[in-house]
């Protein structure tokens, strides 16, 4: 019989172990960890807490949000072709994935329908940039765990993979264009958001193909994402390769014109890059990323009093945090090699007020790896580069290492979310 394949990562190389076997937290743990979040995420399915004061009233509420649908993709096609309790093994091992991916990221369960499931990210405490960025990762992270476990491990129970899969629509509304409120009576009622952005997200996850996100225009506009980590969506008509730039169906307006409202597939393979996951998972994920043995690419944000690791793409800085990139080179990582290396760093900038000012243009750097003379290779070598988040987007850092026959030992990246 089918297995809980989403608990099979915690025997994957390169998760984490899983502190007992079925595990409820298994998933949660090493995603929280990658991150940078301190213990677990036990939220509740249901009314999102924040709001929940609205059960059973007449009030209501305006408030951002970020909306998140994933479905189960050929769900119905299960049932025709394997025994029930196969197919809800099958199911409840997606479903289990990916509530406890949208926990290990702080998004809030909403409810599960049938076999699609409803999650909001945001709240009245939490930043919005923030919770829109982890919900584009939510997104990715899930995919990354259909890849690498569920797919796999349904597949060695005799599940056919096409058979499998999920599909994602995301959008955020802003305060002024979504509303909490109550429906129903005090006994049959549910706390929940209305707003056309909360059904493009439904709408988007119909449209998305198999374990692909589709991002709604507003959320992409809001976290001014580079064109670099999405793309627009194609279908075949008449045999040919035909875009579909709007959401479908697309409605008409009161003034008679069609409301065209863009949409975006993220490009999986791109922002794979800039998750925070170890360097030894994203080179088997993504192109020109390499890992060496003793050589580490960190980032830290500075204050006045303390310093803290930022994780890529983990969370959202102020305009003006000083971040410092760093090579971490341990003692006796490079014996063997000719020395010095050559090492090249290039910085960029995305999005519109960069571009504005014209400073969207790659910085290119050099640096050389040398014997650490000055403490005869005891400790480690690190090579700093300070910079300060300066305009709003995505900031990304990628760092090479060449040796003496110009051959690549190493190659990293890290974006930094600036509010």
């Amino acid at each position: 019989q089918v297995e809980d394949a989403a608990l099979e990562l915690a025997n994957q190389q390169n998760f984490p172990v899983a502190h007992k076997v079925g595990d409820e937290y298994a998933i949660q743990r090493p995603i929280r960890e990658w991150f940078g979040k301190e213990s677990i995420n036990t939220g509740v399915i249901g009314a999102h807490p924040d709001f929940e004061y609205l059960d059973g009233t007449d009030q209501t509420k305006y408030h951002h949000i970020t909306t998140v649908f994933i479905d189960i993709k050929n769900s119905t096609r299960l049932a025709l072709r394997y025994d029930l309790e196969q197919v809800q093994k099958i199911k409840n091992a997606i479903l289990r994935a990916a509530s406890e991916t949208v926990r290990a990221l702080d998004g809030h369960v909403h409810r599960f329908m049938g076999d699609a499931l409803m999650a909001y990210f945001g709240g009245i405490t939490q930043d919005r940039e923030g919770t829109c960025m982890a919900a584009i990762n939510c997104a990715a992270m899930l995919r990354l765990l259909m890849d690498e476990s569920i797919s796999p491990t349904l597949q060695k129970q005799g599940i056919d993979p096409k058979d499998i899969g999920f599909r994602v629509g995301i959008d955020y509304g802003d305060d002024r264009d979504v509303l909490w409120s109550s429906y129903g009576y005090t006994d049959v009622s549910e706390v929940t958001a209305t707003s056309f952005y909360v059904d493009a997200a439904a709408k988007l996850q119909s449209m998305a193909s198999k374990d692909n996100a589709m991002l709604g225009n507003n959320l992409v506009q809001h976290l001014d994402l580079p064109e670099a980590l999405t793309e627009q969506k194609t279908e075949i008509r008449d045999g040919k390769l035909a875009p579909v730039p709007y959401l479908l169906p697309n409605y008409a307006l009161e003034t008679g014109s069609s409301h065209n409202y863009k949409i975006h597939e993220l490009k999986f393979t791109e922002f794979v890059r800039l998750l925070p996951l170890p360097i030894e998972m994203r080179q088997d994920l993504a192109r020109n990323l390499k890992a060496y043995p003793g050589i580490q690419f960190q980032a830290f944000t500075k204050d006045i009093n303390s310093s803290k690791e930022y994780k890529s793409l983990s969370r959202c800085v102020n305009k003006g945090t000083e971040v410092q990139f760093l090579i971490y080179i341990e003692a006796h990582a490079l014996d063997g090699l000719r020395l010095p290396l050559r090492g090249e760093w290039v910085r960029k900038n995305h999005g519109k007020e960069a571009a504005d000012v014209g400073m969207d243009k790659d910085e290119l750097g050099t640096f050389e790896v040398k014997p650490n003379t000055a403490n005869y290779g005891r400790n480690p070598t690190r090579y700093p580069w300070t910079r300060n988040a300066e305009y709003r987007g995505i900031h990304t850092m990628e760092v090479r290492i060449y040796d003496r026959q110009n051959a690549l030992l190493f190659s990293d990246i890290i974006g930094v979310h600036i509010r």
